[in-house]
């Protein structure tokens, strides 16, 4: 699989998680907000699950990046110091 494709997969993938997240937050907060119900048991599970595996996905992603990051990063450090 070419790069690009790599990185666009990881990219809807990081997505696809950070709204898994937005909606069992809100499911937690909104919906079931104190004492236990089966269900607020799985939408932890759920968000737990989820906040991890996005945890993972986005230091891949960080790692796939790492040259641009060092290149950008010490182009602007020059920029700053006058360089």
């Amino acid at each position: 699989m070419r790069r690009a494709t790599w990185l666009y997969w990881l990219d809807v993938i990081m997505v696809l998680l950070a709204l898994l997240l937005a909606v069992s937050s809100l499911m937690l907060w909104v919906v079931f907000p104190r004492g236990y119900y089966a269900a607020r048991g799985l939408w932890v599970g759920l968000h737990k699950w989820g906040g991890l595996a996005l945890t993972i996905a986005v230091i891949v992603h960080l790692a796939l990046h790492r040259r641009w990051l060092l290149r950008t990063t010490q182009r602007l450090l020059k920029r700053l110091r006058g360089d």
